[in-house]
C-alpha cells in the first residue's frame, strides 16, 4: 500500500537515512548525550509577566487571561465612534466610511490626540492598542481598498500615520512591549466578546468586537481562531509535558503527551475546518491585514508623524505572520530545520513581533527543544514514532490549510506578479512539502510490526494524506504550475 514512499524519500533526502528502530533501547552513547542534554535543559517555564492580558498559560492558552475590554471608558468616546463607524459594511447593514472613502478624512479632522501617557491598566492598554492598531491599519491601506474594489490591484498606501494615531499607539506600544502595528493575536485573540457571558467560549456564542469589512468571512475568521485558540490551553500544557517528560527519559508520559497535543490540535483543525472554506470575501478585509514592509503599496515603510525616531517603519502585518500555533508546532518538533531557506512562521521574524509573554514562551519552547534532541527522542522508540507521526499530521494539516489559503489569495488579489509574493508562496510550498516528506520519511524507517493495530491503522491514514499532498505539492514545485489541490482529505 505504501511502496511509493521509498521513491518519494530517494528522490528529495540526500542526507543519510534514519535507522530502523525497533523500540529496543536506543545506544548508550545516545543516552549519554540525552542524559547529559536534560542535566542541562528546564522543561517548565515561568511567564515572565504573568498581569499581562495577552498571556500564555494551561488554563486560557494562547488567548487572554480575562475577555477582552469590548468598550472603551467613556474619555476615549470619539475612537469608539469612528470604529463603528469604520467597516465597509457596518452592523446596522448600511455603508461605513471605509466604503464611502471618507475615512480617513474623519480621522484627519475629527480624532483628538489623547494623552495616553497615564494610562497604566493592562486590560484598558490592551483594549487601547488593538483598537489604535485597526485604525492606523484603516487609515493606511484605505486608498488600497478602493482601488483594489475599482481596479483589482492596491496602488499605494498613505505613507504617514498622522500624529492623533501614531503618538499613542507608539506609547502604548512601547508599554506592552510590542511593535506598534497591527498583529495576529490582537486581531483575533484580543477582538472578541461573548453573547452571553455566561456562557463557554464557542463559535455560536461570540462576535467580533471590531471590524474592517463586516463580511461574514470576517466574522468567520475571527471567532473561528478565537474558539480555535480556546483549544490551546491543552496544546500548551501538551508541549510542557513533551519536553518535561523527554527531559525525565519517561517514555509512556512522553508518548501519552504527544497523544494530548494530537487531540487538542485535532479539535483546533475540526473548528477551523468550519470556518475557513476557502478564500472567497477574504479578500474584502485582507487588503487591511497587509504590512508595510516588502509591500508594493508601502514603497518605503510608513513614516510616524511627531514620532521621536526619524526613519520609517517596517512592520509584517497580519498577512504575513500567523497563529502562534504554527511557530509552537514549529519550535516543539523542530521543522524550521526541514527547509534550507527557513520555514515561515518563525524564521521570518515574526515572533519578535508578538507579545512579550508569547516570544518568552516560544523561545522557551524552540530552546528546550533543541537541547533535549525532541525529534530524535521520538524516533528511538516505535511507539513514540507512531505517536509522532499522528501529530505531525495535525501540524500538516493546519499548515496545509494556510498555505491553500495563501495560495489562493494569488488568484484573487493581483499579487500574482510580485516577486515578495511568490518568494514567500514558495518557502511555504516547500515547507509544507518537507513536513510531508518527514511523515512518509518517518514511517518507512520505523518498524511498526511490534505494534498494536489501532497505532499501525492510524499512522498508516496519516501516512496516506501526507503522501498525497507531497505529490501535488512535488508537482506544483517542479513544474510551477498551479496543480489542483488535494482538498479531499482536509477542509480548508
Amino acid at each position: 500500500m505504501f511502496s511509493r514512499y521509498t521513491a518519494i524519500v530517494n528522490k528529495h533526502i540526500k542526507a543519510p537515512q534514519l535507522r530502523r528502530f525497533t523500540g529496543a533501547h536506543h545506544p548508550s552513547a545516545s543516552a549519554a548525550n540525552a542524559s547529559a542534554n536534560a542535566s542541562n535543559a528546564s522543561s517548565s517555564w515561568t511567564n515572565p509577566d504573568p498581569g499581562s492580558e495577552l498571556c500564555v498559560s494551561t488554563t486560557s492558552g494562547f488567548l487572554p487571561r480575562r475577555d477582552p475590554l469590548a468598550v472603551l471608558p467613556s474619555y476615549y468616546e470619539k475612537i469608539d465612534e469612528l470604529l463603528h463607524e469604520m467597516p465597509v459594511l457596518k452592523e446596522d447593514g448600511t455603508l461605513g466610511l471605509l466604503h464611502t472613502g471618507r475615512f480617513g478624512s474623519r480621522i484627519e479632522r475629527e480624532l483628538p490626540l489623547y494623552d495616553v501617557e497615564f494610562v497604566f491598566d493592562r486590560r484598558i492598554l490592551a483594549a487601547l492598542y488593538r483598537d489604535y492598531s485597526m485604525l492606523a491599519s484603516a487609515y493606511l491601506l484605505e486608498p488600497c481598498d478602493i482601488q483594489f474594489r475599482l481596479a483589482r490591484n492596491y496602488g499605494l498606501a498613505r505613507r504617514v500615520l498622522p500624529a492623533n494615531i501614531a503618538i499613542p499607539l507608539d506609547t502604548i506600544s512601547r508599554r506592552l512591549g510590542q511593535k506598534p502595528f497591527l498583529e495576529h493575536s490582537t486581531f483575533t485573540f484580543y477582538n472578541y466578546r461573548r453573547k452571553d457571558q455566561a456562557l463557554p467560549i464557542t463559535l455560536d456564542n461570540l462576535e467580533p468586537i471590531r471590524r474592517f469589512s463586516g463580511c461574514d468571512k470576517e466574522h468567520n475568521f475571527i471567532v473561528g481562531h478565537v474558539a480555535a485558540a480556546r483549544q490551546t490551553d491543552e496544546i500548551v500544557a501538551a508541549s510542557l509535558n513533551i519536553l518535561r517528560n523527554a527531559q525525565q527519559n519517561q517514555r509512556e508520559k512522553f508518548n501519552a503527551a504527544l497523544r494530548q497535543y494530537t487531540k487538542a490540535m485535532g479539535r483546533v483543525n475540526d473548528i477551523l475546518s468550519q470556518t475557513l472554506k476557502g478564500y472567497g470575501e477574504h479578500a474584502s478585509f485582507y487588503t487591511f491585514l497587509s504590512g508595510c514592509k516588502a509591500q508594493a503599496m508601502f514603497n518605503s515603510g510608513v513614516w510616524f508623524e511627531n514620532n521621536a525616531t526619524t526613519s520609517t517603519h517596517k512592520y509584517l502585518g497580519v498577512a504575513q505572520s500567523s497563529s502562534p500555533i504554527a511557530s509552537l508546532s514549529t519550535h516543539l518538533f523542530q521543522l524550521s530545520d526541514l527547509s534550507p531557506r527557513g520555514s515561515l512562521p518563525c524564521a521570518d521574524g515574526v515572533d519578535r513581533l508578538r507579545a512579550p509573554n508569547y516570544r518568552s514562551f516560544l523561545a522557551h519552547v524552540s530552546s528546550q527543544a533543541r537541547q533535549l534532541a525532541i525529534q530524535s527522542y521520538a524516533l528511538r522508540n516505535a511507539e513514540s514514532s507512531a505517536e509522532y507521526i499522528s501529530a505531525l499530521g495535525q501540524v500538516l494539516s493546519y499548515r496545509y490549510r494556510q498555505w491553500a489559503n495563501l495560495r489562493d489569495s494569488m488568484h484573487i488579489q493581483s499579487a500574482k506578479d510580485d516577486s515578495a509574493f511568490r518568494d514567500y508562496l514558495d518557502i511555504q510550498t516547500c515547507h509544507v512539502r518537507d513536513i510531508a516528506e518527514l511523515i512518509c520519511r518517518t514511517h518507512a524507517n520505523t518498524d511498526f510490526e511490534a505494534l498494536p493495530s489501532n497505532l499501525r491503522t492510524q499512522s498508516e491514514a496519516v501516512v496516506h494524506n501526507a503522501e498525497v499532498i507531497h505529490r501535488s505539492l512535488d508537482r506544483i514545485i517542479d513544474t510551477e504550475e498551479a496543480s489542483p489541490l488535494p482538498v479531499s482529505m482536509i477542509a480548508y
